[in-house]
């Protein structure tokens, strides 16, 4: 009995030593149902904003901005692979690309790109290409949005409401 209890609190000091390895490595991240609260505490988000967006299997985007719409703060978290756990910051802040139009912000490493937008400029529509049809997604024309898509989705293209097309600007993360 002696021999069992010792050997199970070996295990647990071994388990022990290796979560704490992986959390000075950075290897823990968030759990994904907790990343809007992450959110908010890390980039210190006022908790009467609203918060829209998306988290994929790879990609989490999201906006978060006042009932004026005057500012928003928009964070990007990563699912790494490999010996990680969890999501990780990848980047965020207040970017003007946001506000006049439409931020595309890629990983180099990975295979999806969000698109974040306060929708100053409208957007009613995104049309998505892939070369065998054309999928269609409808927008809100005063409201922000994110979308996060596979980086090989097709030809992704957007529309106001008056039918020009609105650029979306690169910026890797």
């Amino acid at each position: 009995m002696k021999k069992q209890v010792s050997s199970i609190v070996a295990l647990l000091i071994v388990v022990g030593v290796v979560m704490m390895f992986l959390f000075a490595n950075g290897d823990i991240g968030h759990p994904k149902a907790k990343l809007e609260q992450e959110m908010r505490q890390s980039q210190q988000i006022a908790e009467d904003w609203k918060t829209v967006g998306v988290a994929s299997h790879d990609l989490a985007a999201y906006i978060s901005y006042p009932d004026t719409k005057e500012t928003h703060v928009f964070s990007i978290y990563v699912n790494r692979p490999g010996l990680s756990f969890g999501w990780f910051f990848r980047g965020g802040g207040t970017l003007s690309a946001v506000d006049r139009g439409i931020l595309e912000a890629h990983l180099e490493e990975g295979k999806q790109h969000a698109f974040l937008s306060m929708n100053h400029a409208g957007v009613v529509r995104v049309e998505i290409d892939d070369g065998t049809e054309v999928k269609t997604v409808e927008l809100e024309p005063e409201e922000p949005f994110v979308l996060v898509l596979p980086t090989d989705a097709g030809n992704i293209t957007f529309y106001a409401a008056d039918g020009t097309i609105v650029e979306p600007e690169e910026n890797p993360i």
